[in-house]
């Protein structure tokens, strides 16, 4: 394990600025820098690596580390919530599509975890990544293991990102990560999710390991609404039915749906806040149940999903009934 960069953070010389904000500052009596943005430094190029920085954080933020920076726009991303400390999302993986952040759509224990995050404190913060691998760490309390990263497995630039103000010094960048032995939480797939939708002008879209659509993985950041299909068949022998059928689902940020071409669902889910986790805006399957009578035959579902923040755009729905049956993505 070779320590392949070092930076007290005290000047902006050695780093690639894309930041709304980065100077050097004066915190707790030091030249430290102080960050609104990403800032990447391009002589560090990894594929495996352990970043550690120590980080202060003086109001609401989220202060942390990028890495397999592709570009400004594409990267794998992980920070902390001091004004979410010792909740379930104090540590949050986020990665980065088409400039737009994607963590409503990561949610749940493979995603975040809880920690202590005081404001107003340094805080060391370690980054370890290998493979599809990523452990987070704050100083000794136990690090979110995320075992199925969102980007491919390749070489990129390690940087320091934040949304809204925090400091940051004393940054060490190894060649080899640190991860423990013993495995994160899956993600959790529910059972008869849908697991690719056909997209109008796109193509065959597929879900993320937990279920999710992430349209912000396959779209341009200037497509602000998608038109999505899929067909199923209701009359599968001893399953054959003629009655109620349950679909559960969850979406950001608006939603229409439709079967075989009649409106059932709606309705807008976006971020209201911390108050409480169903404020979030998370897409989780488990926000709305719909019960349908149905008929034994082919049907179709078309959802209308819309745009209208940078926190991550997607859909998931399932349906376990034994007697749907899921057509391939590419009939509709």
């Amino acid at each position: 394990m070779k320590l392949c960069y070092k930076n007290d953070l005290s000047s902006l010389q050695e780093c690639r600025c894309l930041a709304r904000q980065a100077d050097i500052t004066t915190f707790s009596g030091r030249p430290v820098l102080r960050l609104d943005g990403l800032i990447l430094f391009p002589e560090i190029e990894l594929i495996s690596g352990l970043v550690e920085v120590e980080i202060a954080a003086e109001k609401s933020c989220y202060p942390g580390v990028a890495f397999r920076i592709q570009d400004e726009h594409n990267y794998e991303l992980t920070y902390v919530q001091p004004h979410t400390s010792e909740q379930w999302d104090a540590l949050q993986y986020d990665p980065v599509f088409h400039a737009t952040n994607t963590w409503q759509l990561y949610q749940g224990p493979a995603y975040q975890k809880s920690a202590r995050i005081p404001a107003g404190e340094w805080i060391r913060l370690r980054v370890g990544f290998d493979g599809p691998r990523l452990a987070v760490q704050v100083g000794e309390q136990p690090p979110l293991v995320v075992e199925q990263l969102a980007h491919p497995s390749r070489p990129g630039w390690a940087g320091l990102w934040t949304y809204l103000p925090a400091y940051f010094r004393n940054l060490k960048i190894w060649d080899q990560p640190l991860l423990p032995a013993h495995p994160g939480d899956p993600p959790s797939r529910p059972a008869g999710v849908v697991t690719e939708w056909l997209a109008e002008g796109f193509g065959v879209l597929p879900c993320e390991p937990n279920g999710a659509l992430n349209v912000n993985r396959f779209l341009p950041v200037s497509a602000r609404q998608v038109r999505l299909k899929r067909s199923f068949d209701i009359n599968l022998g001893e399953h054959s039915i003629n009655g109620s059928v349950q679909f559960q689902f969850g979406f950001s940020d608006a939603l229409s749906l439709a079967l075989d071409g009649q409106e059932i669902y709606q309705g807008e889910h976006k971020f209201a806040g911390f108050d409480n986790r169903s404020s979030r805006g998370y897409v989780d399957y488990r926000n709305q149940t719909l019960i349908l009578d149905m008929a034994p035959g082919r049907h179709t579902l078309t959802a209308t999903l819309d745009v209208s923040e940078s926190f991550g755009w997607g859909l998931v729905l399932a349906c376990a009934n034994p007697a749907v049956h899921w057509l391939p993505a590419g009939l509709g």
